[in-house]
Order: C-alpha cells, then sequence, then structure tokens
C-alpha cells in the first residue's frame, strides 16, 4: 500500500510540475486582447473552466472518507466574442480563437468526508500564468445507500479566487448532482451555475477597460462516469456543456 501512495504522489506532482513548465503562459495574452466585444465571453469561459470537476465522485465521500489527486478541466474551444464581423467574434480576449484553440487547466485537489453528510474539498494550481485556490462543500440530500441501483442526489457549492498578470478574478458555484450506483462504476449527471467577477489590470486595446469590472453567470451541465478502481484508485470522466460549449473533465485520486 505504501508503495502504491508513494508511486502516484510522485506522478502526480510529475504530471502537474511537467505540464506547468513546458506549457506557453496564454493567460498573460489577456492584456493585448481584451476588448469590450470579447470580455464578457471570456468571462463565462472562465468561470466555466474553474467551475468544472467540483463533483467527479459523483456521490459523498462519507464519514471518514478522504481522497487527494489530479484533476483536469478542458474547453475546447474559447467563446466567440460579440463583434458585427467575424474578425471581431474571432477575437477572444486571448487571442484568435482558432490559434488558442483548446484550453486545459489542471487542479490538486483533496476531498474530506464529514459528519452530517457532508464532504469539505480543497483545490489549488498555478498554471501557464493562472493561479487559482478555493474549495467548497458536498451536501448528501439522501442518506448514502451502497445497494445497486440506488440513487444519490447531491448538492455542491464552491468558491474560487483566480489571479493572473492582467486579471484577477472571483468564482462561485452551485450544482444539483444525481449519481446511480453501479457494482463497477457510477454514473452521475449534474447541472449548475457559475457566477464570476473579472477585474480588469491591463487592456492594451480598450483603456477604458483597465480598472473595470465584468459580472456574469453561466450555466453549465456536466455528466460523467466514476470508476473504483483496486489499489484505492479512483478515476473519473466526464463531458460538460457550458457557455463555451463542449468541455471535458478527468481526475485521477488515491483514496482511503
Amino acid at each position: 500500500m505504501m508503495k502504491i501512495q508513494h508511486l502516484f504522489f510522485a506522478l502526480a506532482v510529475c504530471v502537474l510540475c511537467a505540464s506547468g513548465a513546458s506549457a506557453r503562459n496564454i493567460w498573460d495574452d489577456f492584456g493585448a486582447n481584451v476588448t469590450q466585444h470579447n470580455v464578457r465571453a471570456f468571462t463565462k469561459d472562465l468561470g466555466g473552466l474553474i467551475g468544472s470537476g467540483t463533483y467527479t465522485t459523483g456521490r459523498i465521500l462519507g464519514w471518514g472518507g478522504f481522497q487527494i489527486g489530479p484533476r483536469g478541466s478542458m474547453v475546447f474551444k474559447m467563446s466567440e466574442g460579440n463583434g458585427d464581423t467575424r474578425a471581431e467574434r474571432q477575437h477572444t480576449a486571448l487571442g484568435d480563437r482558432d490559434e488558442v484553440g483548446e484550453v486545459f487547466y489542471p487542479w490538486l485537489q483533496a476531498d474530506i468526508g464529514m459528519p452530517f453528510r457532508i464532504d469539505g474539498f480543497i483545490r489549488a494550481s498555478s498554471y501557464q500564468g493562472l493561479t487559482i485556490a478555493g474549495g467548497g462543500l458536498r451536501w448528501g440530500i439522501t442518506r448514502p445507500n451502497e445497494m445497486l441501483g440506488s440513487f444519490q442526489p447531491m448538492l455542491v457549492v464552491a468558491a474560487h479566487s483566480a489571479s493572473a498578470r492582467d486579471f484577477s478574478a472571483s468564482h462561485y458555484n452551485a450544482s444539483l448532482v444525481l449519481s446511480m450506483k453501479f457494482k463497477y462504476f457510477v454514473p452521475y449527471v449534474g447541472g449548475g451555475v457559475d457566477y464570476t467577477t473579472l477585474n480588469i489590470n491591463r487592456a492594451d486595446l480598450d483603456p477604458l477597460l483597465v480598472g473595470t469590472r465584468e459580472h456574469a453567470a453561466t450555466a453549465r451541465a456536466t455528466a460523467g462516469f466514476n470508476f473504483k478502481l483496486p489499489s484505492y484508485l479512483d478515476l473519473s470522466l466526464a463531458a460538460n456543456y457550458a457557455y463555451y460549449g463542449l468541455g471535458a473533465e478527468a481526475s485521477l485520486s488515491l483514496r482511503f
């Protein structure tokens, strides 16, 4: 068991560090590209990215449960802006929409089961010029039931703060999740709202935006599967849909 734990943590640290070291700081492009046409779409995209991956287990851990591991969230393509021309719509707050491509963000997250059907979790990361830290609570609306075919409704709330060179943000999320118990996996679906406040510190193309705030709320739906693997490992794979369109989530955790 100890060898498995050591190997797992070594792999998690290596993946997070290697990806951060090799990637370009795309979030540093914000100040050179943000305009009044794309700032709202960017705020919604950022909220959806931050809010994803908050309920990868599909169910509460239960009193005494604990898990820790890396998670990843991906947006396949940033949303278009609100300009009148195609060039304006293609120009996102991070650059040309096609050139930016997919946006990936990794996390390190820890979850703990507490009394009264409540789980607490914290997570943080610094990647490609963006640092995010936050956490939240998950509450099982009904008592956990390990019978095959049983349902588990769950309420999730979370809050995060984000900081980059040219902007900062605060994020709040609430979601309702429903899962079903099978022998080897747990499918789950969820829906919620991400509310994000973006503080603009630099805007080369539109200096009037400097010092202003953009507020945006966006809905997000998620469907995924959680697998209980041997050696105390937990794997989750999910797809989500928000303002940016299709996104993806994944996690690999060591559970106790």
